[in-house]
């Protein structure tokens, strides 16, 4: 092991000045041929071939920012969420970050992922060196990160929240929020618990926004709780009052996640309510679970990896000067399970 590790360690990097000498060809023919170099430099047949031998033979790797100076390319975007940080083992920035990559792969570019919402300053620096071609961003309007891409002229799209001042990829929450409404009215239910969130997320508002104005346009009363917020407890005292009490006690629970209606499954099971002859639950996002809850989540599915897929094919043509749409909003899917 001490040995291998003395190999590794002694090993050099090959430069192109390298791969010259050893094919007898000037600096800047190298740089021609194995770089893409733009310059007035003629190179002969012969004289290529010597050259691409000797790279493959001394296992040249051409300088990925000398290529870029040359191309404007770096082959590389970006990815930042201004509000959290990117934790593959989160179900909404798996399936996210999954279809970015597929959509990266589509397209044959590097994707690097700026992995926390607490480091501005570095995805500045990143941007501002042009180290990527574009940016694929989760934010809101106000992030600090909008002025400075406008300023440097940085290709961006926004996925998941809608931002007005870039092309945007998002699920169609207002539907999904409507589809919730009329389900519960289809099944009789009168009054709805309506688990809700403070995140400053466009797509958060949408979905909450829409479903209680399809509530009150059918006639669902809706008493909307904030417990749980931050994986807080849910159901609190004052919600196991409206759901239990009165004769026009709530017969629903809407969450805004489908995280937020699990919890609230697993918490009516603990205390013996029956889900959904007492109380049925409804969710957002259709997740597929590695390790299935003991019921099948009735939700509203977002295709957030196509989101992400999408987001990354629109960042493509915005990098070849194509026109894109300001708002891209793909179609959520009503998915019935066994708790409503």
């Amino acid at each position: 092991m001490e040995q291998e590790r003395r190999i590794w360690g002694g090993r050099e990097q090959i430069t192109l000045r390298d791969v010259a000498r050893e094919a007898g060809a000037s600096q800047s023919a190298a740089s021609v041929v194995l770089n893409g170099a733009r310059s007035g430099t003629r190179v002969s047949a012969d004289k290529r071939r010597s050259l691409l031998e000797a790279a493959e033979r001394m296992g040249y790797r051409p300088n990925g920012l000398a290529r870029s100076l040359s191309t404007g390319r770096t082959n590389c975007i970006g990815v930042y969420s201004g509000r959290a940080v990117l934790d593959s083992r989160n179900a909404f920035y798996s399936e996210l970050l999954g279809g970015v990559f597929d959509g990266a792969y589509d397209w044959g570019v590097n994707t690097m992922v700026h992995t926390t919402g607490k480091g501005e300053k570095q995805l500045l620096d990143l941007v501002s060196s042009r180290s990527i071609d574009g940016l694929i961003v989760n934010i809101d309007e106000n992030d600090t990160i909008l002025p400075l891409l406008g300023e440097l002229r940085m290709p961006a799209v926004a996925m998941v929240d809608r931002v007005h001042s870039l092309p945007s990829v998002t699920a169609d929450d207002r539907t999904g929020g409507m589809i919730q409404a009329r389900h519960l009215k289809m099944l009789g239910h009168r009054h709805v618990l309506l688990y809700a969130s403070r995140l400053p997320a466009q797509s958060v508002t949408d979905r909450i926004d829409a479903f209680q104005e399809a509530a009150g346009q059918l006639g669902l009363r809706v008493t909307t709780s904030y417990a749980g917020f931050n994986a807080g407890e849910v159901l609190d005292l004052e919600d196991l009052r409206v759901l239990t009490e009165g004769s026009d006690r709530a017969t629903a629970v809407v969450g805004w996640s489908d995280f937020s209606a699990e919890q609230v499954c697993l918490k009516l099971i603990t205390l013996g309510v029956h889900v959904p002859e007492t109380v049925a639950v409804v969710g957002f996002d259709g997740f597929v679970h590695a390790c299935p809850p003991p019921f099948n989540l009735t939700t509203i599915r977002a295709p957030w990896a196509e989101v992400g897929r999408e987001a990354t094919r629109v960042l493509h043509s915005l990098i070849e000067g194509k026109e894109v749409p300001a708002l891209t909003s793909l179609p959520v899917e009503f998915v019935r399970g066994t708790t409503t």
